[in-house]
């Protein structure tokens, strides 16, 4: 009969494969001497972003993925390690654990992420949360697909009044001498 804890460990990695299946984006970080105040201060920041972080041993992250394909990710497995998790967008936890390093750079560190099947170092991870906002980024775009289009239309917009100028002032400068058509006197119309 397997015993209980040994149970409880398969149960766990099973269901942190699932989670891992369903949103397989995730940022692996290393925690060391958090005090606990400050570790639940990052949660309720990352849980505002729909994100989780999850602190796992070494040895259970690895069987993690390693159930999951991404040995490649468990380069990045050293020291104690912390999994966080993102919601429906990976850039808003990148953003919370990039700021919560600058006033705790001797507790935690970002050692990389898994994105869109992709493996980041911590570098790349930085840049990511250093992008604006989708929103910002969205708009950006627009303006700059939408540039040329307004140009192009108010080139169009002056030329067609420059068009109409010109015709107004060929009108006025054209005499008006139009006289009426004469009839002659023996013929018939």
């Amino acid at each position: 009969m397997p015993k209980v804890g040994r149970l409880v460990k398969e149960s766990a990695v099973t269901q942190l494969s699932e989670r891992l299946a369903q949103h397989p984006e995730f940022l692996v970080t290393t925690i060391n001497r958090l005090p606990s105040v400050e570790a639940d201060s990052l949660r309720q920041k990352l849980f505002a972003s729909q994100a989780r972080l999850i602190m796992v041993k070494r040895t259970f992250g690895k069987r993690v993925m390693d159930q999951l394909n991404l040995s490649a990710v468990t380069e990045l497995f050293e020291g104690s390690v912390g999994l966080v998790l993102s919601g429906e967008e990976i850039l808003p936890a990148a953003k919370i654990i990039v700021d919560f390093i600058k006033t705790h750079e001797a507790q935690i560190a970002v050692r990389g992420a898994l994105i869109d099947g992709a493996l980041f170092d911590k570098a790349h991870v930085v840049q990511l949360a250093n992008l604006p906002p989708k929103p910002v980024l969205l708009a950006q775009v627009m303006a700059t697909i939408e540039s040329p289009i307004a140009d192009v239309v108010l080139t169009l917009e002056r030329l067609i009044g420059d068009l109409i100028w010109a015709a107004d002032q060929a009108a006025e400068k054209k005499p008006t001498t139009e006289q009426p058509p004469t009839t002659q006197e023996g013929s018939t119309p």
